[in-house]
C-alpha cells in the first residue's frame, strides 16, 4: 500500500478499510480477516494496524469476538459512511472552502459545476 506522509498510516488505514465496506466488498456481519493477513496485505506493522482496529472497534464499525476474529458490525455500513463523512468534512472541506476563497471562486460558479458534472455522471451510465 502507498501511504501519504500528510497522514498517520493508522488513519490511511482506517480510510482503506472503511471503503471497503462502504464499497461493500466486506459485507456486514462478516469476519474480516485476521490481523496476521491483514498486515501482509497492507504491508504495514501490527502494532500500527491494531490501532487503526481499536480505532473501528471504538466507532462500532468493527467488533471483536474473543477467540473467533473480528467481525463487521450490523451496522458497519452506516457507521463507516457517518466516520468517512466526519473526517471529509473536518478535513477536506475546510481545505476546499480555503482554496475556493484565495482563487475567488463563487458558490454560484460551484453549484453550476457541480450540476454540469452531476448532470455527465447520469447521461453516461444511460
Amino acid at each position: 500500500m502507498d501511504f501519504h506522509r500528510n497522514k498517520p498510516i493508522y488513519l490511511q488505514i482506517v480510510d482503506v478499510i472503511s471503503q471497503k465496506i462502504v464499497s461493500k466488498e466486506w459485507k456486514e456481519g462478516t469476519k474480516i480477516p485476521t490481523v496476521k493477513e491483514l498486515a501482509k496485505e497492507l504491508e504495514v506493522n501490527h502494532n500500527t494496524l491494531m490501532r487503526s482496529l481499536e480505532l473501528l472497534q471504538s466507532e462500532e464499525i468493527l467488533a471483536s469476538k474473543r477467540g473467533i476474529g473480528i467481525f463487521l458490525t450490523k451496522d458497519s455500513y452506516q457507521n463507516a459512511l457517518t466516520l468517512m463523512r466526519r473526517t471529509f468534512y473536518e478535513t477536506q472541506v475546510p481545505e476546499f472552502f480555503a482554496t475556493m476563497n484565495s482563487l475567488k471562486i463563487t458558490l454560484g460558479e460551484l453549484i453550476d459545476l457541480y450540476k454540469s458534472n452531476k448532470k455527465a455522471n447520469e447521461t453516461s451510465f444511460i
